[in-house]
Order: C-alpha cells, then sequence, then structure tokens
C-alpha cells in the first residue's frame, strides 16, 4: 500500500500541510509580539514543534516550541510560554466546532447506546469550557501556578534556585498572559487557529485517499466528516499519560475504533491508520530534522566568528 501511494492528492497533502504550518507560524508571530522574530526562525520553530508533538505522552514534546525559542533562539521564556499556552487553548478551541459539525454530518454512526444529540451536547459541552478558559486564560494559569506552589512549598524543593526562578517565570508569564487579551489580537489568533485546524483536516483527507486508492477506494467514498472524527479519536491518544513512541499503537488503535464504530471497513481502517501516520511522521521529522541541522549549522557558525 505505502509503494502504491497515489502522488497528486499526496503532494497535495504536503502542500495543504506546509500552508497550515505557516498559518500556525504566523499564529505565533503575532502572539510573541513585541518579540521580533523572522519568518525563517518561527518556520523552524513551528515545524520542530508540529513533529515532536505527539512523540512523547500527554503532548510533552509540544514544549521544545518553548525550548527552541529560549534556548536555541535567545527569545524570553515568559514570551515563548504565553504564547505557547495561548496557541494550545486555541487550538482545543477550534476543534469543538468541528467535531459538532462532524457528529451532525455522520450522526450516532451506528455506535450502540450513544445516541447523537448526546454526542452533540458533549461536543457543545467541550467547546464551551475552552471558549470559558480562552477568556479568563490567566486567571486559569495563575490558578494552575498557586496550586503548584502550595504543594512544593511542602517540600524542601522551595529552597531550590532552580525551582525559585521557574516560578519568577510563571508569574512573569501571567502579566504578560494579562496584557495580550486584548481586543484586537483574539479574533486574529482565533481566525489563524481555526484554519489550521482546516488545514490539518483537508490535508490528512487527501492522505487519505492517497494512502487508500490502491485498494480500491475512489474519492466519492470517502467522507470529510468521518474522517475528521477519525482524526479526533486519534488526536485525542496523544493526551495519554503512557502510549507508544510517536503514538504508533495507540494512534491506529482509536483511528481504527472510531472508523469502524462509523461502520466503515476493518481492514481498510487499520490499513489507512497505519499508513496516514507513517506518512505524516516521515514528512514531519524530515522537515523538524532539517530546520534543527539549520539551527545547528548557524550556531557553529556564529562560535566560530566569536572566536575568530
Amino acid at each position: 500500500m505505502i509503494s502504491s501511494l497515489y502522488l497528486p492528492p499526496l503532494l497535495a497533502y504536503m502542500a495543504i500541510s506546509l500552508t497550515a504550518a505557516f498559518l500556525r507560524a504566523w499564529r505565533y508571530r503575532i502572539l510573541l509580539r513585541p518579540v521580533p522574530i523572522g519568518w525563517p526562525d518561527i518556520m523552524i520553530v513551528t515545524l520542530v514543534r508540529n513533529a515532536f508533538d505527539d512523540l512523547l505522552p500527554a503532548r510533552i514534546g509540544s514544549l521544545s516550541y518553548i525550548y527552541v525559542l529560549n534556548d536555541r533562539l535567545d527569545k524570553p521564556f515568559e514570551n515563548a510560554a504565553s504564547s505557547f499556552v495561548i496557541a494550545f487553548i486555541y487550538d482545543f478551541l477550534t476543534l469543538g466546532p468541528f467535531v459538532l459539525l462532524a457528529v451532525l454530518a455522520v450522526g450516532g454512526g451506528g455506535a450502540a447506546g450513544i445516541s447523537t444529540g448526546a454526542l452533540v451536547a458533549a461536543a457543545a459541552v467541550f467547546f464551551v469550557f475552552f471558549v470559558l478558559i480562552a477568556w479568563k486564560i490567566a486567571f486559569f494559569v495563575r490558578l494552575a501556578r498557586n496550586v503548584a506552589f502550595a504543594l512544593v512549598k511542602r517540600t524542601k524543593w522551595i529552597r531550590r534556585p532552580a525551582v525559585v526562578r521557574a516560578f519568577e517565570n510563571l508569574d512573569q508569564t501571567v502579566d504578560i498572559l494579562k496584557r495580550k487579551q486584548s481586543p484586537g489580537v483574539m479574533p486574529a489568533v482565533f481566525l489563524l487557529s481555526f484554519f489550521v485546524r482546516l488545514g490539518k483536516y483537508l490535508s490528512l483527507f487527501v492522505l487519505l485517499f492517497a494512502v487508500l486508492r490502491s485498494q480500491g477506494v475512489s474519492w466519492g467514498d470517502l467522507s470529510f466528516w468521518k474522517t475528521v472524527l477519525g482524526l479526533t479519536g486519534a488526536e485525542v491518544t496523544a493526551a495519554l499519560p503512557v502510549k507508544g513512541l510517536a503514538g504508533f499503537g495507540t494512534w491506529e488503535t482509536a483511528w481504527s475504533a472510531a472508523l469502524q464504530w462509523m461502520r466503515f471497513d476493518p481492514r481498510l481502517a487499520i490499513l489507512s491508520g497505519l499508513g496516514i501516520h507513517l506518512v505524516t511522521n516521515l514528512f514531519e521529522y524530515t522537515l523538524a530534522l532539517s530546520g534543527l541541522a539549520v539551527l545547528a549549522i548557524r550556531r557553529k557558525r556564529d562560535r566560530i566568528s566569536e572566536n575568530s
């Protein structure tokens, strides 16, 4: 199946995926203001973040965004952290409308004991929940900081310089979050987040066709909204505290289970999950490693210039 990938939709997947990465980078650039960052740098940061997002459990890999900005590009930690938090919340915020539309379009899909109304209600509650968090994001981050401080205060770690510095950085991050919640910024962030989400779903939908065409599946046999639900189920596994490296195993299981739940052919559900995950990981890790190589070469060149 992999050797028989259909080239036109495969190239379309790459083009749409890179466009979505550009929109994500644009959003980060807005959220990092007034800290300046060039387009090449923010694109590299974005590609690294995209690749490492599901590498480790509980989306820990997405913290590579903060690491690269702060350690490799010397951007202030508080600006990197605040932009990461806002983008993270808006990624989930834009997930709600797509899931809601997908549930309405697909219906119960034959799921035993689960009505369409219950699924719609769950999607609506999910959306409202993240709207509330996005509205009071500084408050919730401050609350999480206070809870963490109360727990750490009971230990000997509270006296360690690194812990003190960490809470100082958190306080500065909260202050920046308060300033960034301006009416002129958040609508643009939401709109870019919406198109990033749309680009992700569209790219993987055309990749699904590229993968399954050799198996006798035509374009008309596929459903965009079923693909949305399948991808949502698979992506949720990235938040699990325990999973396979890069999500292998858990991602495919959730994907195939979601598609079979919607009466998709079981064999094609399993094959497509493996094919999509392999292709996306190969494409994203190639881009990320290329970006890291550029940063490493640049850093080495700067050190040579300083020594000379």
